[in-house]
């Protein structure tokens, strides 16, 4: 860019070093031919030199040419029609230092190059005016514009181009990154599902079986406490699995109002104290069936354990068909997220509960991109949390 500049600028003065010249060529040509003749035939033949002279391929550029006395008279013009008018403007060049370099607006609206130099003619002091039309040499400087376009462009290109290359070099990474973690995840899950589960079943069975058999209260109260950690572990590892190993997609067809009482049904049996508001559609639509259930179930979880500490408990369903795709909004009265936990929310292990595992929005967030579901949170601390599920009618 900064070579462009100077390229413009360079452009300019060479601009204006080109009329100065083929004016001062002009003006020496003239002035001998004013020299050697004689000024009262120039006079009675003024409109036909002048315009032998404009019609000269060599001087295609001038705009007009004038002889002024120092009085501001016209004494020779290549327009016949000026030749006696007088111009005020003139009498104060013959005070300039000249060559005097200037531009004039003509009363045509087009701007032309003027070059005004005093001239010696029998005796008495004369203003020769060569006037160019300045097209011709801009044509130099219009060509640096459109260099200075082109190279603004390129530059802004290569800008944009660079951005947008670093965003979505970052993006890939960060893509690689997830993937590397999902493959970590996945054979952690595994792991956990072979080493773990197994072990973990015989203990829970062990200690259920020892409660049967055990009368004794203090003891049965350390062996439900085993029995119920147990159960969490395994809720643990399954939630695990389940983010790590989506099982495959089982399409049907689905009655949508239908799944969402299903699912409804056992936390309003469980949480009495909560209201729930439904507006359901009759829809139907080709999905899997459990995941839809399982990513419903999740969400409304989080809005229970929300509302579970505002005096005003609600949480309202919608199912609606817009635009073609259906969309399901849940949202609740509950106590809300900053911006901060909003954004880490979906990110597996991230919770705010006591005894939460973290995987419950993680896992419907991995569901949701199984099953080509946009899902959009937005919640304010104090103001209650809204989540949005769009998708097609079929996968």
């Amino acid at each position: 860019m900064i070579s462009a500049f100077f390229l413009y600028k360079n452009a300019e003065q060479a601009t204006e070093q080109s009329l100065q010249m083929q004016a001062i060529g002009i003006t020496i040509t003239l002035n001998s031919v004013l020299q050697a003749s004689d000024i009262g035939q120039i006079k009675k033949q003024s409109s036909t030199i002048f315009s032998e002279i404009l019609l000269d391929e060599r001087w295609e550029g001038v705009a007009f040419i004038a002889l002024y006395s120092q009085e501001g008279n016209v004494v020779f013009h290549s327009n016949p029609a000026l030749i006696g008018k007088k111009f005020q403007e003139v009498i104060a060049v013959f005070q300039e230092k000249t060559p005097y370099y200037h531009y004039l607006v003509l009363g045509t609206g087009e701007k032309v190059f003027i070059s005004d130099t005093k001239i010696v003619l029998r005796g008495l002091p004369y203003l020769l005016r060569v006037a160019l039309h300045t097209y011709p040499a801009e044509a130099i400087l219009r060509n640096a514009k459109i260099h200075i376009l082109f190279m603004a462009f390129t530059a802004v290109f290569l800008i944009l181009a660079g951005f947008f290359t670093a965003i979505l070099l970052n993006k890939i990474e960060k893509m690689q990154i997830k993937m590397r973690e999902l493959e970590n995840l996945s054979m952690l899950s595994r792991v956990l599902a072979h080493e773990i589960r197994n072990p973990l079943g015989s203990i829970k069975g062990f200690a259920q079986y020892l409660m049967k058999k055990i009368s004794e209260a203090s003891l049965k109260e350390y062996l439900e406490i085993i029995v119920k950690e147990s159960l969490r572990l395994e809720r643990l590892t399954e939630e695990l699995s389940q983010y790590a190993n989506p099982q495959s997609i089982s399409l049907q067809r689905v009655n949508l109002k239908e799944l969402i009482h299903e699912t409804v049904l056992p936390f309003t049996i469980e949480h009495r104290e909560i209201f729930f508001d439904l507006d359901l559609d009759e829809l139907y639509l080709n999905t899997d069936r459990d995941k839809i259930t399982q990513i419903l179930s999740n969400i409304l979880q989080n809005s229970v354990f929300a509302v579970s500490e505002t005096e005003d408990k609600r949480i309202s369903i919608k199912a609606k068909k817009i635009n073609g795709k259906i969309k399901i909004e849940i949202s609740d009265t509950g106590t809300g997220m900053d911006e901060e936990t909003l954004k880490k929310a979906q990110e597996p292990f991230f919770t705010t509960k006591p005894k939460g595992t973290g995987l419950g929005l993680a896992i419907v967030s991995r569901l949701c991109e199984v099953l080509n579901i946009n899902l959009e949170i937005k919640s304010k601390e104090g103001q209650g949390t809204k989540v949005w599920l769009t998708m097609p009618e079929s996968l």
